[in-house]
């Protein structure tokens, strides 16, 4: 084998892979646009695909330690297979529906485009490219309702536990406080939000201890007491605010 093309399966004079987007901000159901710049090794390599992967962090409980981990949200192939000469230079645009669902990353879940090119017997070159994802506008009409009523929103993570309906092994929580101009209880709020086709569901946990959102999803049922399982229609969420404040708030009150 020639030193040259021994050397490149090792990953050293290899191809190179640089994603580069239009904007690193882009809000969940909207587009992400960008391309990836790829520039030849040493010697001719076969590119069988090239794939992007929308990447989120997740932490998993197991009793008192919380591990971070990786989990893949959406995956796109943006390039079939080709042969990248040495030191050619090729840019492939793309353009990405970013799923409504995806994880928004304002107060605490870090979020990523991953780019991985597949080569044959050789090292994968990899990039990573950081993405601020903004709510869906279904969320963000629940999280402006929310506020409206007089909470704080002061964080959001994901955790290990079972999406409804969907594959990804995490859910999102966003977590509010009470703020002066909420009057009585709950003093806290656990909102996990599941985007349908065309509606919103929520799942409502009122001044929730520490339990974690896997024992959340898998108690006793959602349907009463601090648990209160909200679906808002599109019609709902497009009366605005105001009028989804008034949908939440028996809801919140009728569960304390």
């Amino acid at each position: 084998m020639p030193f040259m093309k021994m050397l490149a399966r090792l990953g050293i004079g290899s191809a190179r892979v640089d994603t580069r987007l239009e904007h690193d901000t882009v809000r969940a159901g909207g587009d992400l646009r960008g391309l990836v710049h790829v520039q030849g090794g040493h010697t001719p390599q076969r590119i069988d695909r090239i794939d992007l992967h929308l990447m989120a962090q997740y932490l998993q409980r197991d009793n008192d330690r919380l591990s971070a981990l990786n989990a893949v949200v959406r995956t796109w192939r943006v390039a079939n297979p080709f042969t990248l000469q040495p030191r050619e230079e090729r840019e492939i645009p793309f353009s990405l529906r970013i799923p409504a669902h995806a994880p928004i990353t304002e107060r605490g879940t870090p979020v990523w485009i991953k780019t991985a090119l597949d080569i044959d017997n050789a090292l994968n070159p990899e990039d990573s490219d950081r993405v601020h994802v903004l709510p869906h506008p279904s969320l963000q009409t629940v999280i402006e309702a929310v506020r409206q009523l007089g909470f704080q929103w002061r964080n959001s993570y994901c955790e290990a536990g079972s999406p409804l309906g969907r594959d990804e092994p995490f859910v999102q929580e966003l977590e509010f406080h009470a703020g002066p101009e909420w009057n009585g209880p709950p003093r806290s709020l656990a909102l996990l939000p599941f985007p349908q086709e065309d509606a919103l569901e929520l799942v409502l946990d009122l001044d929730r201890g520490p339990r974690g959102l896997t024992s959340l999803l898998e108690g006793s049922s959602l349907d009463g007491g601090r648990r209160q399982r909200l679906v808002l229609s599109s019609s709902d969420l497009s009366l605005g605010t105001g009028a989804v404040a008034a949908l939440l708030a028996p809801h919140l009150r009728g569960g304390a």
